[in-house]
């Protein structure tokens, strides 16, 4: 008999904590409300941060990680060249730490610096004391994603590229700024809420991980919006900026990164709850925390995800699962998601797990409030999106949720090289569920 949502429950006795988490879940209204910096919000001048778990030991970061570290250390000034910031990091002078223990996401083997810019999200949904009506403020939940860097030029693809130097010197200031005065005046309009330009982006094809063309797409038409009361869009970006800023087809997806991190973090604290509330990899190891358990992560072997390769890079291995997207498909996208997304379906093809079409409806718990979320009907009429799983759920249905990542290049040497899934194992799950 195939197992349906409806008759998978927590085991006890923390089927009313994992109720509750899924309840706090669930009234998350993440918007997109400014931009920072990594300075500002860490208050730290020598500090980087990578995606996933933390690394054991510094000697231990997978080769496209390191390189990403290695340049993010040249792009702040820290180091000469790469072999000098690979030195820094690996010795221990500047510290690595986890971007999610900071409530910052980053992709794939993508590296956070200080002087970077951040897309700061925060909740409009209700607080614990305010249960009634969102307010403006919401519950003040934040969470930050750095900014997506386009398909040239990319520290998330792990090269020793040093024109990504130059890049992010572009990214992170004249287009930050240009970002910046454009956001504030799509904000006169009113919120940037996500989770509707999201149900719009599924409606369209994506699934809002591995696809985020139609989700770019919309987030640039928010920017260009005319301010309530005007004729006129507001301050426009340059002309290098509008082509980036159009060229960039993964440009939504580090804002649905920070609603996804931002949404699973509101049943953080929740005693007992197995809900899952973050996850990523490292390139070596797969890592996820609890609702009951904040802070502390348990961790499995990364395999590398299993997807087509480009004819060019045939024979070429992908380094194991790495970056912090893979909180999209924890809460239901992505991975989960295939269903509104039939060209990714069909180009994943055999390398997906035999029962994917059926995991999703296994996994999943159930829907956002109504008019709010994913699970308000979608723009084309589709009956809504379910989201959220917990260790207690995968545990019960013997499979774990399937999180699409790009296959990046082992050794750093030639990036992305293909698209795939990554299966993330039952073991991790039944490991955390037991404490």
């Amino acid at each position: 008999m195939t197992t349906t949502p409806d008759t998978i429950t927590a085991p006890a006795p923390t089927p009313d904590a994992d109720q509750r988490a899924f309840e706090l879940l669930a009234r998350c209204r993440p918007a997109w409300t400014g931009m920072t910096t990594v300075r500002e919000v860490l208050g730290e001048d020598r500090l980087l941060l990578h995606a996933g778990p933390p690394f054991s030991d510094p000697v231990t970061i997978p080769a496209p990680v390191l390189n990403s570290l290695a340049l993010a250390c040249v792009f702040e000034g820290w180091a000469d060249g790469i072999e000098e910031g690979r030195r820094l990091v690996v010795s221990g002078e500047v510290p690595v730490g986890a971007a999610q223990d900071h409530d910052i996401v980053v992709p794939l083997a993508g590296a956070v610096s200080p002087s970077m810019a951040l897309h700061v999200v925060h909740d409009l949904g209700p607080s614990d004391t305010d249960t009634d009506t969102a307010t403006a403020t919401g519950s003040r939940r934040v969470r930050y994603a750095v900014l997506n860097e386009g398909q040239e030029y990319a520290l998330r693809l792990g090269t020793a590229d040093l024109r990504i130097v130059a890049h992010h010197s572009w990214l992170n200031g004249a287009f930050a700024e240009e970002l910046t005065a454009a956001l504030a005046a799509a904000l006169e309009a009113g919120p940037v809420e996500l989770y509707p330009l999201m149900s719009a982006a599924l409606a369209e094809g994506d699934e809002c991980h591995s696809r985020t063309l139609a989700g770019s797409r919309l987030v640039a038409a928010r920017l260009r919006e005319p301010a309530s009361g005007s004729a006129s869009p507001g301050p426009g970006l340059s002309e290098r900026s509008t082509a980036f800023l159009d060229g960039a087809g993964a440009f939504a997806l580090n804002l649905w990164m920070a609603a996804a991190s931002l949404t699973l973090g509101a049943a953080e604290g929740v005693a007992d709850a197995t809900l899952i509330t973050r996850a990523g990899g490292n390139g070596r190891e797969f890592g996820v925390q609890l609702a009951g358990a904040p802070g502390r992560w348990f961790t499995a072997p990364a395999t590398p995800p299993r997807g087509p390769v480009e004819p060019a890079h045939e024979g070429r291995r992908a380094l194991g699962a790495v970056g912090d997207s893979a909180v999209v498909d924890v809460l239901g996208f992505g991975g989960q998601a295939l269903e509104y997304a039939p060209a990714v379906r069909a180009a994943l093809g055999e390398h997906l797990p035999e029962d994917a079409a059926d995991r999703p409806a296994r996994l999943l718990a159930r829907p956002f409030a109504a008019g709010t979320g994913p699970g308000a009907p979608c723009a084309s009429g589709g009956a809504g999106k379910y989201i959220g799983t917990s260790a207690a759920r995968i545990t019960a249905a013997g499979t774990g949720p399937m999180v699409l990542l790009g296959m990046i290049e082992e050794t750093g040497t030639h990036g992305r090289i293909g698209g795939g899934v990554f299966d993330t194992p039952v073991s991790l799950f039944q490991e955390a569920a037991a404490g």
